[in-house]
């Protein structure tokens, strides 16, 4: 049973552990797509 409850801990653990990662990747893409929208529209040109 000790087993047991330490590998769904470490299973959930690492579940949680690829959503953080997942999420964090989402956020640096749309903030890199948002701070080049940006640019390009304080630079004056129409995207």
């Amino acid at each position: 049973d000790a087993l047991l409850l330490q590998l769904t801990n470490t299973s959930a653990y690492y579940t949680y552990l690829l959503l953080l990662l997942k999420s964090e990747v989402y956020f640096a893409i749309i903030a890199i797509c948002l701070l080049r929208r940006t640019a390009v529209c304080c630079n004056g040109e129409r995207p």
